[in-house]
């Protein structure tokens, strides 16, 4: 991530929107049969729903700081 990426802010993001998310883009292992292009499609779904976490996190610790 760069610092551009750094400094943009995101809107609150929800324990549902992220529990719907996981749902659709759930952390698996890919088949060995799968083409490469749809492989990297799919770890390229997940890598969003794994930042879109890790956003979450620090919103709640940036709470937490600021009681």
């Amino acid at each position: 991530m760069n610092e551009k990426d750094q400094k943009i802010t995101l809107p609150v993001i929800s324990d549902d929107l992220l529990k719907a998310l996981d749902g659709l883009f759930p952390e698996r292992t890919p088949d060995i049969n799968m083409e490469p292009k749809e492989m990297y499609y799919r770890i390229g779904q997940r890598s969003v729903v794994r930042f879109l976490i890790q956003k979450q996190k620090e919103q709640s610790e940036n709470i937490m700081e600021k009681k």
